[in-house]
């Protein structure tokens, strides 16, 4: 007996399933899939008028990936290929591209973009974002484990993938570190999403292969029971365990020690590895690794949230370990922090204030020079310092005379008067209040007058006196919009909204 989805042929005698990977067994003598030199001859036969097929990237237990060009719209691409031997079933075809053609329509800035689908008689194929960067399990493979800090990093935008396609109806179904890919830049896509459906919707009874991989599915995946997104959540929560400790909660010499693990007995509680780690974070991925899926978290955003971490896309930290094969490492700058209101118009005031000043200086400055120029009252027999001419003198004495009586007093010496100044202007202070603002569901995005300004929970937000139009977004979910009113000095306003979800 040989597996049908790994190729494994040192099978014991009385095993039911692959030990490996859980594949279904069958006999030697039935058709093997081609070997990748046959598959790349068939993939140039039949695509060679649409894809320059380059190199083999990498093969997994049902597939091969191979770097492609395609030619009409100028672009690389990721081509994933399914040997038709391997999809059995009669409507195998059909069933793949209906759950590939799904895939395809989620839009998210954390999923891989699947670009086209097709089959021919050989394979199945569809063509995706070459994504420049490496998988999570090639990342632990190096470097055992990552500090909480960039597992919630990776989670985040991996978890924000996930809780986007579960709103829309779609479950991954095989969530591992294989199918997350980081990008050099540190940015997270999440690949593959129904593909394990669509490559082999089929029980562990029937021939085929096991829909998942052992190591990371949820008990109900076992059992053939109804999946949904609460499945993701437990291979997520296993993608966390493996990622602070080095490997899954769940291993085992056979693939039937594995699902009665996975069954039966309870996750090892991660600080008895790690106990360094805080017990929140333990306490949140026991809730999601929970048998059943009713006493899990409601949804993946929930279980991010628990662990400290917010399931909306954003960046994380560059990983402390660089890459194997070169020395460079991967720097993120992160988003420039958004400026408080009252401080912008406090600036505002400041530049004004100084240029103020500066006019002022220069209209006294003017003055000064005219009076200098002028010359003081005594020195009337002066022009610019230099003696005029008497009959100039005699001349403006006569005028003098005309106009008013002698006056034999002697005159008196000018008097200096103070020069007032003009009150400074007083400027507008107030103090900013703030605001606080809870409700569910707890991803949804929060806008205030019209500027976004993070996601729900919102614990403390400075904002000026006055009223302010609060909005509340997400997926799934009708916006919600809301007057709020802030008082000068009013340390925080509490609101605690619902958003109603969309009728089906």
């Amino acid at each position: 007996m040989i597996c049908s989805r790994c190729q494994a042929t040192n099978i014991p005698g009385d095993a039911v399933v692959c030990p490996n990977c859980g594949g279904t067994l069958v006999s030697d003598e039935a058709p093997r899939p081609p070997m990748p030199e046959e598959l790349e001859r068939a993939l140039k036969r039949d695509l060679g008028g649409q894809f320059q097929i380059n190199e083999l990237l990498g093969r997994g237990g049902m597939s091969l990936v191979y770097l492609a060009y395609e030619i009409q719209l100028n672009r690389p691409v990721a081509l994933k290929v399914l040997p038709l031997q391997l999809a059995y079933g009669a409507d195998a075809a059909e069933r793949f591209e209906r759950e590939a053609k799904i895939a395809a329509a989620l839009d998210h800035p954390h999923i891989v973009p699947i670009y086209r689908v097709g089959a021919t008689g050989t394979f199945l194929w569809y063509s995706m974002k070459r994504v420049k960067g490496r998988s999570l399990a090639e990342i632990l493979e190096q470097t055992g484990t990552l500090s909480l800090e960039e597992t919630l990093g990776i989670l985040e935008q991996a978890g924000s993938a996930l809780q986007y396609a579960h709103r829309h109806g779609v479950v991954h179904r095989d969530v591992k570190p294989a199918n997350i890919m980081i990008e050099e830049s540190g940015w997270v896509l999440v690949c593959d999403f129904g593909v394990a459906k669509a490559f082999g919707n089929v029980g562990l009874t029937q021939s085929g292969s096991s829909l998942g991989t052992p190591r990371y599915m949820a008990p109900e995946q076992f059992e053939k029971a109804g999946v949904d997104g609460r499945s993701d959540q437990y291979s997520l929560a296993i993608v966390t365990y493996e990622c602070l400790t080095g490997a899954p909660p769940f291993v085992g010499d056979s693939y039937g020690e594995l699902v009665r693990k996975h069954l039966l007995e309870p996750a090892p509680r991660i600080t008895d590895q790690r106990p360094e780690l805080p017990a929140t974070v333990a306490d949140a991925i026991q809730k999601a690794l929970a048998k059943k899926p009713e006493e899990r978290f409601r949804d993946v955003a929930e279980f991010v949230h628990a662990l400290g971490g917010r399931a909306v896309p954003k960046a994380p930290p560059a990983f402390t370990t660089p890459p194997a094969k070169d020395k460079n490492t991967r720097v993120v700058v992160p988003p420039p922090p958004t400026v408080p209101i009252a401080t912008i118009r406090r600036r505002s005031a400041l530049r004004w204030t100084l240029r103020g000043g500066v006019l002022a200086a220069l209209v006294i400055a003017g003055l000064l020079a005219w009076k200098s120029l002028s010359g003081p009252a005594g020195n009337r027999g002066q022009l610019n310092g230099q003696p005029v001419r008497p009959e100039t003198t005699a001349q403006v004495a006569v005028h003098d005379t005309a106009k008013k009586p002698a006056d034999t007093t002697p005159a008196a010496p000018p008097q200096s008067h103070p020069r007032t100044r003009r009150p400074p202007a007083t400027t507008t202070s107030f103090v900013p209040g703030t605001l606080a603002v809870n409700g569910f569901p707890a991803s949804a995005l929060v806008y205030v007058d019209d500027v976004y300004r993070g996601t729900l929970p919102l614990l403390a937000l400075p904002l000026p006196p006055g009223r302010h139009r609060l909005r509340l977004e997400l997926d799934g979910f009708k916006n919600l919009t809301a007057p709020v009113d802030i008082r000068s000095g009013e340390m925080t306003k509490k609101l605690n909204l619902r958003l109603e979800p969309l009728s089906p």
